[in-house]
């Protein structure tokens, strides 16, 4: 008789106890007695033959007690443990057909007496997207255009020229094109000084940000100006952001001038784009083809992107799910490397999570937890919604933007 059928008929007469609980995950204890315990035992000793080398025994012929004296016990009951979930977990699937994340949780052992072990673990479900009703069949969501204006070509054309423009001392700040240096102070409530800080102004800040127009639109260098320090009122780009400034009782700034350059934009030509791009063009032509596909590529992601969100909040009350543990710590620990790199690797995370407020910090882990929640969720209702418009089996995932692309598709043949 096969190992593999042994475990499982041991499994059929042991005393098993299932309760589901409402997020989506089942309870499972297991009680296994003290002589089953022991052929779990000499299977897993089994399993472990040709990794322990006994002098004067070749592979596989050692006695079973020899490999047990030579295992630290802890890790043979582990081993044991193993072996007892994964044939539970599959003894489930098999009998209750439940569609399970393998990955358990929750794991407790313990000996009730001498001759009975308890075993008892969670495990998740995978979610069933439930239909609460049939709104989602009228929905309309907003069809998107593609078609890259000549405005925003200009546009890209000008952000691509800034990267590689000039830059001249000059006198006086002109909005249209200057780049500007600032020096901020900021004063408590006796005048002193508490901090500094350097910041750049750009064109697009004074767009932004009128104060900051009529503050220093054809200002000279070194001009200078106190103002209240208003949370309110003040750009983000003045406020003080390190984690004592409620300790500080900031009540001014001063806003000091301390360089200007003229922003000097070069032309597009062949010989600046091999400069820049240390790739050979022919003619212009080409390369403001190349760009054209790219500046279109960028819409269309950002297009089929306020699509779908559209189209999430036309469908959302339609649908309902109750989501698992096992999704939402898999997503968040994704979102967490993410952002780990993005502060190059862990070392520097760990620092910028030592600057910040607890508060803070619970805040920060709150909103990736809610955020993986959501992106979750979000997730499985589309998929659920194109399974009840059959075209899931359609999607390819492996191809960039298919399955937002597919979605499009169904609206876009309704209109047609």
């Amino acid at each position: 008789m096969k190992k593999g059928y042994v475990l499982l008929m041991l499994l059929i007469f042991m005393d098993k106890k299932i309760i589901e609980w409402n997020q989506s995950n089942i309870e499972v204890t297991v009680n296994i007695w003290q002589d089953e315990y022991k052929k779990f035992e000499q299977n897993a000793l089994r399993e472990m033959w040709k990794d322990i080398n006994i002098p004067w025994f070749r592979v596989w012929h050692a006695p079973l007690e020899e490999i047990k004296k030579r295992i630290d016990p802890r890790y043979l009951d582990w081993a044991i443990y193993e072996t007892i979930v994964n044939n539970v977990i599959w003894n489930l699937i098999k009998e209750k057909k439940y569609n399970l994340i393998w990955n358990i949780y929750d794991f407790n052992a313990s000996k009730k007496d001498n001759t009975n072990i308890e075993i008892s673990f969670k495990i998740d479900i995978y979610p069933e997207v439930k239909i609460k009703n049939n709104n989602y069949e009228a929905v309309e969501p907003k069809i998107p255009d593609f078609k890259l204006t000549d405005k925003e070509l200009k546009e890209a054309i000008d952000r691509l020229k800034k990267q590689f423009a000039d830059y001249i001392d000059d006198e006086k700040i002109n909005i249209e094109n200057s780049s500007v240096k600032l020096e901020l102070e900021y004063l408590d409530d006796k005048w002193n000084k508490v901090w500094e800080w350097k910041i750049f102004i750009w064109k697009e800040d004074f767009d932004e940000f009128d104060m900051l127009k009529n503050l220093l639109s054809w200002k000279e260098k070194w001009f200078s100006k106190t103002i209240e320090y208003n949370e309110n009122k003040l750009p983000k780009l003045l406020r003080y952001f390190k984690k004592d400034k409620d300790q500080l009782n900031i009540k001014n700034i001063n806003i000091i001038v301390s360089e200007i350059k003229k922003v000097v934009l070069p032309e597009i030509n062949i010989e600046n784009l091999e400069k820049w791009f240390w790739k050979k063009y022919n003619k212009i032509e080409e390369f403001m083809d190349e760009i054209k596909k790219t500046l279109e590529l960028e819409k269309k992601r950002t297009w089929l992107a306020e699509f779908v969100n559209d189209l999430l909040l036309k469908i959302k009350d339609s649908f309902d799910i109750v989501l698992p543990k096992t999704l939402i710590d898999q997503e968040i620990k994704q979102r967490l490397e993410s952002l780990k790199q993005r502060y190059w690797w862990e070392q520097n995370f760990e620092k910028m999570l030592k600057s910040m407020k607890p508060e803070d910090v619970r805040k920060l882990y709150d909103d990736i937890t809610n955020s993986s929640k959501e992106s979750i969720k979000n997730f499985l209702i589309l998929m659920k919604f194109a399974e009840l418009k059959w075209i899931a089996d359609k999607i390819d995932f492996k191809k960039d933007l298919d399955f937002e692309e597919k979605l499009l598709n169904l609206f876009e043949n309704n209109n047609k």
